[in-house]
């Protein structure tokens, strides 16, 4: 009683209302590492270790870092006989995603999960770890406060019979692919994941490819339950798939949906991404203001980005659509996850030139600057000041709604085609182009490329200018494009054949 009265009190204090009823929590169990994986992601970026290059599985990783088999079992009988459900199992042995009531949660860890008005649900305290249970060393995603947003924007929510906007022949033309594909590279036999939110109509995605010609072929894998169907994320999830399949035709395309858009669904989505393991190639196209971010979510996800580049992936991240100033609220602020040094972060520009000739401006929205939270990774020690923390993006592309792409999708209850704008459409025809090099690097019977942003990062300035289209010109409030790398374009765009044999012969 006396507890139940101090919850209360505190909740009216804290804007929270105590749940008066259970609900069903869905959580993620991180299991203690024996060998840290980042330890395992700075040996295959390492050229003095022997594992330089030599990416892990997640077999590999299991046998490295994780527990052994008999104490996992062990930890699985335990949680089903407290009465939690085991909804999925990683096989590297060190993540378990569980549900149960929030009463159970908060008997077994002695949480209490609150309401907070308007948001979700929060554990109150932190979660005590049963001394029966000595392999977990975190209870995750019991922050359901927290949501991922996407970066597009959309000029018109009244589907059009036509596509509008600039002609993906255009762009392909002008950033230089047309060579890839004259030298039968589509990006066959290349894997694509797409993580997102929430269900789609992957008949619209289908229709997508078959009106530009595409061979690329999509599906959805489920992980964490059956996503609901939302309107405005089926639209970012439909671009994403749609555009990366449109820049490499050749490539299957697989949707990650979370079923929760939380911290619990954000990390269960990459973790199911890494443990299936096919694609070298991840677009994310959703993100926040760095500040909402919980100091153990940053943590937790840190690993998780970091195991992706022990594997040899690349995710590409969209940078965000509010300049220099992701809160939206004035000030100067980095965008999650775009500033994590794991992260391939993509701005974006404004697309003024012609299928002959690119021509570009910095677009004003183009997510970049200087995080808080992270350090200053090795590879961009070169910036100098005032950049002492990890800067952001990396690369660019056409994003700017003024000169916008068309997306097949459903908007307003009707089909058709959409002109939009964001990073939202930068990120995943990078995605695209990278699915390209993963092929051609194959083709010339070389191993997959590993994490982008070192190698890009080591290159000379000429060899820069000869790879990329350097953005000279214009701003996103607190920083401004200029020769060689910035804060809002980063190296620029692809002048994808060149840069696509630069990274084959890497």
């Amino acid at each position: 009683m006396k507890l139940t009265y101090h919850l209360a009190a505190m909740g009216a204090v804290m804007g929270l209302s105590l749940s008066a009823f259970s609900s069903p929590v869905t959580a993620v169990l991180k299991l203690k590492e024996k060998v840290p994986v980042e330890q395992l992601a700075q040996e295959v970026r390492n050229p003095n270790s022997a594992r330089f290059a030599k990416f892990y599985s997640p077999k590999e990783i299991a046998a490295l870092s994780g527990p052994s088999q008999a104490e996992y079992d062990q930890l699985i009988s335990q949680l089903k006989a407290q009465g939690f459900e085991v909804v999925k199992e990683s096989p590297t042995r060190l993540w378990v995603s569980i549900k149960a009531d929030s009463t159970l949660f908060d008997q077994v860890f002695k949480t209490q999960m609150l309401l907070v008005r308007g948001k979700g649900m929060k554990a109150f305290a932190v979660p005590q770890l049963p001394t029966e249970m000595p392999l977990v060393e975190k209870v995750l995603g019991l922050d359901k406060t927290r949501r991922s947003r996407p970066r597009l924007s959309v000029m018109a929510k009244d589907p059009q019979a036509s596509p509008g906007g600039i002609a993906p022949a255009t762009i392909k033309s002008a950033y230089g692919f047309n060579p890839i594909y004259a030298a039968n590279i589509d990006g066959s036999g290349q894997d694509i994941a797409v993580a997102t939110y929430n269900g789609f109509n992957i008949s619209d995605v289908q229709y997508f490819y078959s009106y530009q010609k595409s061979n690329a072929t999509v599906d959805q894998v489920t992980f964490n339950g059956t996503p609901a169907y939302d309107e405005d994320s089926s639209v970012e999830t439909e671009l994403d798939a749609e555009f990366s399949g449109m820049m490499a035709p050749g490539a299957r395309v697989h949707v990650f949906a979370s079923a929760t858009n939380d911290d619990a669904g954000e990390l269960a989505m990459f973790t199911a991404i890494l443990d299936d393991n096919r694609a070298k190639v991840v677009n994310y196209s959703w993100g926040g203001c760095e500040t909402e971010l919980s100091s153990g979510h940053k943590d937790d996800m840190a690993k998780v980005f970091s195991r992706a580049s022990a594997q040899g992936v690349n995710i590409m991240v969209a940078s965000g659509d509010s300049g220099s100033d992701s809160c939206q609220n004035g000030g100067v602020v980095a965008d999650w996850p775009a500033a994590n040094p794991d992260v391939v972060a993509v701005g974006g520009t404004t697309f003024t030139g012609s299928a002959s000739k690119v021509s570009e401006d910095a677009w004003n929205g183009s997510g970049g600057g200087i995080s808080s939270l992270f350090d200053l990774p090795s590879w961009q020690q070169i910036l100098g000041s005032p950049y002492v923390k990890r800067s952001y993006p990396d690369v660019a592309f056409n994003a700017d709604p003024k000169s916008g792409q068309a997306v097949y999708a459903h908007s307003n209850g009707k089909v058709g085609w959409l002109t939009i704008g964001g990073t939202s459409m930068a990120a995943p025809q990078w995605s695209g182009f990278m699915a390209l090099v993963g092929q051609g690097r194959q083709m010339a019977g070389k191993s997959n490329l590993g994490f982008l942003n070192p190698i890009i990062y080591s290159l000379s300035g000429d060899q820069q200018t000869g790879v990329f289209n350097d953005v000279k010109s214009g701003s996103n409030g607190a920083y401004n494009a200029g020769p060689g790398w910035d804060a809002v374009t980063g190296f620029g765009s692809m002048k994808a054949d060149s840069l696509l044999q630069q990274l084959v012969a890497n």
